[in-house]
Parts: structure tokens; C-alpha cells; sequence
């Protein structure tokens, strides 16, 4: 029977426009999130599930990678989980500025440990404005 270990979740920001225009400076990993989940004891493998959501203000034209990534880990070069990118031109593409990305993912049987780290980071090719929400959420499961 499966048998849930832990749940946690880092809040940054709940309410969408509630950062005033964080700044995000061009190819820098920022840390969005971090949690850690308890697994001591657990029997059989461990599985993670993981969710976060970030969304940004984009100033209208160039083309703009704006990337959202889980590590197994607290620094950005540690284990990468997960990730999930968003290319576009908003000056090309929509009369919108403002873009949220999602990143849905799972770890399947990291190794045991008292406590598993697990961080979320956004990185940008252009200086763009973070606005919110910003949420990390994390569940650890076993048989």
C-alpha cells in the first residue's frame, strides 16, 4: 500500500502582480523555491512528485528564453529533476506581456536520506521582471 512520506510547500508569492516587478538578471540561476522532504524509514522506492509555477513581466521585443528548473539539491549545478522552457517573441506574438511558466515533474527512487532537498530555480536570456505567484510543492510516497 502506498504510504505518504512527507508534503511541503515554499511560498514565495501567492497573489499574481503582488512582486512589483522583482528584477531577473539576464543568464543568472535564481533560487524561487526550496523544500525538503522526509523520508527516513521508508520501505521500497521513493517516488516525488513536484510542481512549481513562476510568471514574469516581459519588455516587448527580442527573443527571450525564459527557463524554470527542480534540482535534487539546493545549488543550481546539483542533480537536475526537471525543467521546462518557454521561447517566444512577445513583441511577434501576442499584445500581452506577461507569461507564466509551469514545471510539472516526478524523481523516481532517489536514495533514501533523512531529508531530501529539492530546489527550484528560474534563469532568463534577457533582464526580465518577476511579478508572481511563485510556488514550489513537493510529496514523497513509498510502498
Amino acid at each position: 500500500m502506498t504510504r505518504l512520506l512527507d508534503a511541503r510547500t515554499s511560498q514565495n508569492v501567492s497573489i499574481a502582480g503582488s512582486m512589483n516587478g522583482v528584477g531577473l538578471t539576464a543568464n543568472q540561476n535564481v533560487l524561487i523555491g526550496q523544500i525538503g522532504l522526509t523520508t527516513a524509514g521508508a520501505e521500497g522506492p521513493i517516488r516525488v512528485q513536484l510542481n512549481g509555477v513562476a510568471s514574469f513581466f516581459v519588455f516587448s521585443g527580442g527573443f527571450i528564453t525564459l527557463t524554470l528548473f527542480a534540482v535534487r539539491g539546493s545549488i543550481a549545478t546539483d542533480p537536475l529533476v526537471a525543467s521546462n522552457r518557454l521561447q517566444l517573441n512577445p513583441g511577434a506574438t501576442t499584445p500581452t506581456n506577461l507569461f507564466p511558466l509551469y514545471l510539472i515533474c516526478s524523481d523516481y527512487n532517489p536514495a533514501p536520506a533523512d531529508e531530501i532537498i529539492y530546489s527550484l530555480f528560474v534563469n532568463s536570456s534577457i533582464n526580465v521582471n518577476r511579478v508572481g505567484p511563485e510556488s514550489f510543492n513537493g510529496c514523497a510516497y513509498s510502498d
